[in-house]
């Protein structure tokens, strides 16, 4: 069932499953047209669901992504990075590392670190200034002390977002301008630990995918695939 939001997915069975109306359901929120759509969306799996069923999860959705990705504008997605990382740090709000046409999908493993899960709609905010998501970012990039006021009224923040259970988020990391014919408006992301415990592990399992075009030669081979399945290691990016 969706949330009252409409930003999350709830799975609540054990044998919980991506189904074609999970993907299609995040698909909508994400591939997005225009403002109707958050630009990300939240998908909550049964607390019983472990670390390599979590991550099997996430590479079986990028699949159903890229072939709804594909139907809609005409190309498959392709992992550029995954890692996993054990992480405790706040970060403020920014777009990660990619081609202006990317999505990111990370996956939480539960936790008994609380922290807030901030999303800030930057390209709204950009258009309601008479600028590209880019010019908005180069003016006013809300990673320096000050600029992240402008996001204000721009701003989701999941303040209890199920830490205890695992959790995939896929978000529009998109910078195109909105006349790309392939423009998606993207969003920013951000975390705010509550928290910390240096006791405690904080999981957080990380791909980058993007247009095959704009891969670039950098598609992971599938054994990169493979040894993301299965690592144990939380060290960061698994390169091939």
């Amino acid at each position: 069932m969706m949330s009252p939001l409409s930003l999350s997915y709830w799975i609540d069975q054990e044998d919980s499953a991506i189904t074609p109306d999970v993907a299609q359901s995040v698909a909508d929120r994400v591939f997005r047209r225009d403002f109707r759509e958050p630009g990300f969306c939240v998908v909550v799996f049964p607390q019983c669901t472990e670390s390599l069923g979590l991550r099997q999860h996430m590479v079986t959705l990028k699949e159903a992504l890229s072939r709804l990705y594909g139907q809609q504008f005409g190309e498959p997605l392709e992992y550029v990075s995954m890692g996993r990382f054990d992480q405790q740090n706040t970060t403020r709000l920014h777009l990660d590392g990619a081609p202006a046409r990317s999505f990111l999908m990370l996956g939480y493993e539960p936790t008994s670190v609380r922290s807030e899960f901030c999303i800030a709609d930057y390209s709204r905010c950009a258009e309601g200034r008479g600028l590209t998501p880019q010019e908005f970012l180069a003016e006013h990039n809300p990673m320096m002390s000050g600029q992240e006021k402008l996001l204000a009224d721009d701003l989701t923040l999941l303040e209890d977002w199920q830490e205890h259970r695992p959790r995939i988020v896929v978000v529009n990391n998109c910078s195109t301008a909105p006349g790309d014919p392939c423009h998606t408006p993207g969003v920013l992301h951000g975390a705010r630990i509550l928290t910390p415990n240096p006791g405690a592990t904080r999981v957080i399992n990380s791909t980058m995918i993007v247009p095959r075009s704009l891969a670039s030669g950098a598609t992971l081979s599938s054994s990169v695939v493979q040894a993301f399945l299965h690592t144990q290691e939380t060290a960061g990016e698994i390169h091939r």
